[in-house]
């Protein structure tokens, strides 16, 4: 089938070679009179705008395509001037070429979609003398991209296909002029080189006969009855040439243009409806000047033409040539060299231009024919003038009858355009002038001057069927110049069968004495009235596959002569596609077989030796015949439920599909595992017993054949035992993979197991569970719960009434574990160091792990202690509570989990903040010593957490009113350091001392001071007055005295001391006490190592102070704390009292 649409395609395309022309009507045009052959040189161009539509070729081919109508333009170009061998004789040819790349988008080719594209070039070889046509070469590249995908591109054919033409294909009898007729005959052989993977083999090469009339029809402006017309502007001066077969048919019609040197509209309709159209768009000729390409061809630069003598002469005569050479305005161009060239005789002659421009040669012109063939003329041959790739051409008639006038009643180009019913055909001598009553006739008479002398006007007699005789006036005609006089005629409808004449006579009064054949001066165009042939045909009956005579043998032609017959068969072409198949029968008769049944339409058209026809149809009515069907199968007993193939054998004799052809199976009453319609039915029953199947057989007509067959079914044990679970809620349980339920421990589910088995048995089944059950009935439900985790396994069997079971049917089911579930654990409030707090946790689990369930605190989740697990696993307090304490300030996470027995763990955390305080420093020391005297210092019984204690730090500043470490500040010397340390004070006096006291906080000391007396060992005099104001024996005078001396100089070194605080330590040498953030549960400082014991009582009824409750304290914070503050403001004050 691609072969046959490669085909196809190139054979359309190279009709693109010749182009043949469209119908058009004289209408604003221009006669453009009497035109010889047109000249061109190399270089010259001309565009046309191409249309076709290879669809029905395509169709016809085979092929299911919808091409469409493909557009392109198509350049023509004259390459080159040669001179090559005809017959031994040297020979002036044009080489030309035409390029195009045509494309199309939406091609539909068997089931694809696609564009597809075509690149040609097409290289003729012209003669100069008259254009005739020696050789073409068809060059083609064709593609079909599917999709537009480029990757998917099918290289359908790179070929060329070469014809030659023996004789010369004279398509034009220069000169040209309204009314002339020719012939012409030719051999064209045609040869296929290149490749394709789609056409394969190419063809073998042809050559076959070609016979075409040709007929100057019409003259003046390319445009057609639709009113169309060609792209390029000019050209209203043309000249229609229409060519028609043997048998009077028109074939194709092409406008001549003069004006730019070729054709200017070309159209042909083939046989097989395909129509090819070429308008001209641009000319584009070289040497030139003034063109403007769509619409003017401008002037040659530089010209030569031929003149001769004379245009007619007899044969073997002599003429004077002239080559003149001219510029653009007509002037003479002496000086050139000039060859002159009678080839149809051999004859060639050079020379150079004289001062009048022209050189001069005598020819004799010959007996020489040629291949376009009148009946006016012996033969017509171009003279051609060459110089410096200049080319001029001018025809010489041969005339073998020449005379100085003839007018001649040419009725030989006599013609009728027969309007049938609206039907219009052309009718001339070649067709024959036959008409039927009712025909409506437009009749054309042309006369014409064969001779050399103008004619001087006259009159025509035309003689009308009845007898009317008119008179009209004819013009003088010049040399082979023609007048054509117009009448119409309707033939009477009730006219017999007869011949009736129209007749006309030139010149009947004589006005030219002179003319030399006065015997052709009176044609009589002879039209025969028949009568259509009459169709006789019956309609008839048979079968599909059985030959049958289509007979219309007995139509016949009432006015004689034979008849024969096309029959247009309407038949099922195998694809359930209506289709056409014209048959041509000079007997009337043809065979005929239908392979599929229906009523189908054969339209017979009966022609007559006249050309008549007449048109009627038959209809055969095509019987179907039934399907061949039976069944086999290679059992005829099986078990029920077990399945058994069923095999189908069909044939349809009348199918439009190969042999068996087709024909559709299927089973009203079986259930088959290949589906309703199948020939393989794979079926069972299901009760035991005799059982029947049937088929039905259904062609492409739709005529059913019915075949049986019984098969015998026996007992099955029970089968396809479904087991199912279900939850307490009778939700069904999905079964994961491997037909394995997940649940959980101490679920309660209910299984189910339910069995297939033959309809008779099913309602006496029963049930054995592995575990215990057993039940009775169509269905067995048994409740189930699993209190450990794991895997587990259920076993079940149907055991039906006769013993038969189902073997063991087996399920698993893996029971989870679910993990311990624990209660969010509560916010836990700040604590101090060392201070214990509680909590509790919450855990529970199922029933079946509450007992094994392992409950625990890791109370320090960042070290795994037990090494197992991961860090806060631990179990470093078993039990639902914990009490705990930290030493050491920070935040702490506790971590309390559970874990059943199978391992599974949950947890709960909570964060615990321990606040820091700083130390309360308390001091033993003596209130007076000796100066030189060893004294204990000792601060071991300061307060703070077990942990900070064992790590305080302590200073002492053995002398608050000297700045020993030159800091700027007296009091924060560390003179000594130590819990309990050892000193002598070096002179008498009082000192101030202070021990100075810090934990892991650094920034947050503490300190204490006291005042100690210190004495010489042996009382000086100012000893003894000292004494005397403070001694026992002390006189009261002088204590007073020495009060108010010392209060004053307090007051003065108190105001001086006044302007600034520049540490921690300044504030009057006092502690800081700062409101913890959240007061603590249990008391602060309590451990081992603390001595000090607060009585219960005191602590709960401590009373407020006398201004309330400290800023930024609540009572609860004054409730733990208040001791320790109270304390700290005794010593503030017992210090101011110093």
């Amino acid at each position: 089938m691609r072969r046959e649409l490669m085909v196809a395609i190139i054979i359309l395309l190279s009709t693109l070679v010749i182009p043949t022309p469209a119908e058009a009507s004289n209408l604003g045009g221009e006669d453009p009179g009497v035109t010889d052959t047109v000249t061109w040189r190399v270089g010259d161009k001309w565009v046309y705008a191409g249309a076709f539509d290879p669809t029905v070729l395509v169709q016809d081919a085979g092929v299911d395509a919808v091409v469409g109508t493909i557009n392109g333009d198509a350049t023509t170009t004259v390459d080159a001037v040669s001179e090559i061998d005809v017959e031994g004789v040297p020979t002036l040819v044009y080489e030309t070429s035409s390029k195009a790349d045509f494309d199309k988008g939406g091609v539909a080719l068997e089931g694809y979609t696609g564009n597809l594209f075509i690149q040609y070039q097409v290289d003729e070889v012209r003669r100069v003398s008259d254009l005739a046509k020696l050789s073409t070469d068809l060059s083609l590249n064709v593609r079909y991209v599917p999709y537009g995908i480029s990757s998917l591109t099918q290289q359908i054919a790179d070929i060329t296909i070469s014809t030659d033409y023996d004789p010369m294909s004279e398509n034009y009898d220069f000169p040209l002029r309204i009314g002339e007729t020719w012939n012409t005959s030719y051999v064209s052989s045609t040869a296929w080189s290149g490749a394709s993977d789609y056409i394969t083999p190419f063809p073998q090469p042809t050559s076959g006969a070609n016979h075409t009339n040709w007929e100057i029809t019409d003259v003046g402006k390319p445009i057609n009855s639709l009113g169309e017309q060609i792209a390029y502007g000019g050209c209203n001066a043309s000249y229609e040439l229409t060519s028609y077969d043997d048998n009077g048919t028109k074939t194709s019609f092409e406008w001549f243009c003069p004006e730019v040197r070729n054709y200017a509209w070309s159209n042909t309709e083939e046989d097989i409806g395909l129509v090819i159209d070429f308008r001209l768009k641009q000319y584009m000729p070289v040497a030139s000047s003034g063109v403007v390409a769509s619409t003017n061809p401008g002037y040659r630069n530089m010209n030569i033409d031929v003149e001769l003598s004379s245009e007619i002469t007899a044969l073997n005569t002599p003429i004077e040539v002239w080559a003149n050479v001219t510029d653009s305005s007509g002037a003479p161009q002496s000086g050139q060299a000039v060859e002159i060239r009678h080839e149809a005789e051999g004859f060639t002659v050079s020379g150079v231009t004289s001062s009048n421009g022209s050189f001069w040669a005598i020819v004799q012109v010959g007996e020489a024919t040629d291949t376009s063939a009148t009946t006016v003329d012996w033969a017509s041959h171009g003279i051609v003038a060459v110089s410096a790739g200049m080319y001029g051409v001018a025809t010489i008639t041969l005339d073998e009858n020449i005379v100085g006038l003839d007018l001649v009643a040419g009725l030989e180009r006599a013609s009728i355009l027969r309007n049938r019913s609206g039907e219009l055909t052309t009718l001339n001598s070649i067709s024959g002038f036959n008409v039927l009553p009712g025909d409506v006739l437009g009749i054309q008479l042309p006369v014409y001057n064969r001779g050399v002398t103008t004619s001087a006007p006259t009159t025509v007699h035309i003689t009308y069927p009845d007898g009317y005789e008119v008179a009209e006036s004819l013009p003088a005609l010049a040399f082979y110049e023609q007048f054509i006089f117009e009448m119409e005629w309707v033939v009477d409808i009730n006219s017999s069968i007869e011949n009736i004449t129209v007749e006309y006579e030139v010149d009947k009064q004589s006005v030219n004495t002179n003319d030399a054949n006065s015997s052709n001066d009176i044609g009589i165009l002879s039209i025969f009235v028949g009568s259509a042939p009459t169709f006789v045909a019956e309609n008839k009956s048979t079968w599909t596959n059985e030959k049958i005579l289509i007979d219309a043998s007995s139509s016949f032609d009432e006015d004689g002569g034979d008849v024969w017959c096309e029959f247009n068969i309407e038949y099922d072409d195998g694809s359930r596609t209506t289709a056409y198949q014209k048959i041509m029968r000079d007997g009337c008769s043809v065979n005929w077989t239908w392979i599929d049944d229906g009523l189908y339409s054969i339209l017979v058209t009966v022609y007559d030796e006249e050309g008549d026809e007449t048109t009627d149809s038959i209809e055969f009515e095509i019987l179907n015949r039934a399907p061949s069907v039976s069944i086999t199968s290679q059992r005829s007993q099986v078990k029920v439920e077990h399945p058994v193939t069923l095999y189908v054998f069909a044939n349809d004799s009348d199918s439009e599909d190969a042999w068996p052809g087709l024909v559709d199976i299927h089973w009203p009453s079986a259930k088959c595992e290949e589906g309703y319609y199948t020939r393989v039915c794979t079926t069972t029953a299901w009760e035991e017993g005799l059982q029947t199947f049937t088929a039905v057989g259904t062609d492409d007509d739709g005529n059913q054949t019915y075949a049986s067959i019984n098969i015998e079914f026996t007992n099955i044990a029970p089968h396809d035992v479904a087991v199912t679970m279900w939850d307490d809620n009778d939700n069904l349980i999905d079964a994961g993979a491997q037909l394995t339920w997940q649940i959980q421990e101490d679920q309660e589910i209910e299984l189910s197991a339910r069995a297939e088995d033959s309809i008779d048995d099913l309602t006496d089944l029963s049930y054995e569970w592995s575990f215990g059950f057993k039940t009775d009935g169509r269905e067995s439900r048994v409740p189930m719960v699993w209190n450990d985790a794991g895997m587990k396994t259920v076993l079940v069997k149907a055991i039906d009434s006769e013993g038969e079971d189902s073997g063991w049917v087996e399920r698993w089911v893996d029971v989870q574990n679910l993990e311990p579930q624990i209660e969010e654990l509560p916010e836990v409030m700040a604590v101090a160091e060392g201070q214990s707090f509680t909590l509790s946790g919450v855990a529970w689990d199922t029933p079946s792990d509450m007992e094994s369930l392992v409950v625990c605190w890791d109370t320090d989740p960042g070290a795994d202690t037990d090494g197992i697990g991961s860090a806060d696993d631990d179990c470093d307090v078993e039990g639902a509570n914990l009490t705990w304490s930290w030493q050491n300030s920070g935040v702490y996470n506790v971590v309390f989990h559970a874990t059943d027995d199978n391992g599974a763990r949950n947890s709960s955390s909570a964060a615990v903040t321990v606040l820091n305080l700083p130390p309360l420093v308390m001091v033993n020391t003596p209130s007076k010593a000796i100066a030189g005297e060893t004294v204990k210092l000792d601060a071991s019984a300061t307060r703070d957490s077990p942990i900070d204690k064992e790590y305080l730090t302590v200073v002492w500043d053995v002398d608050c009113s000297v700045d020993s470490d030159g800091d700027g500040i007296k009091d924060n010397d560390a003179d000594l350091v130590g819990t309990v340390v050892e000193y002598e004070f070096p002179r008498a006096g009082k000192f101030e001392i202070k021990a100075i006291a810090w934990d892991e906080e650094i920034l947050r000391p503490n300190s204490k001071s006291v005042v100690i007396e210190v004495n010489s060992p042996d009382m000086t005099a100012f000893e003894q007055v000292v004494e005397s104001l403070a001694g026992e024996g002390a006189n009261p005078f002088f204590q007073l005295l020495g009060i108010s001396i010392g209060i004053a100089a307090i007051v003065f070194f108190l105001k001086r001391g006044q302007k600034k605080k520049e540490s921690v330590w300044e504030a009057d040498d006092l502690p800081e006490i700062i409101a913890p953030m959240e007061a603590p549960s249990m008391d602060m400082f309590t451990g081992e190592n603390v001595d000090i014991q607060k009585p219960e009582s005191t602590m709960e009824t401590l009373p407020l102070p006398e201004g309330g409750l400290p800023v930024g304290w609540t009572m609860e914070q004054w409730q733990h704390y208040g001791h320790q503050y109270t304390e700290q403001r005794e010593t503030v004050n017992k210090h101011n009292q110093m």
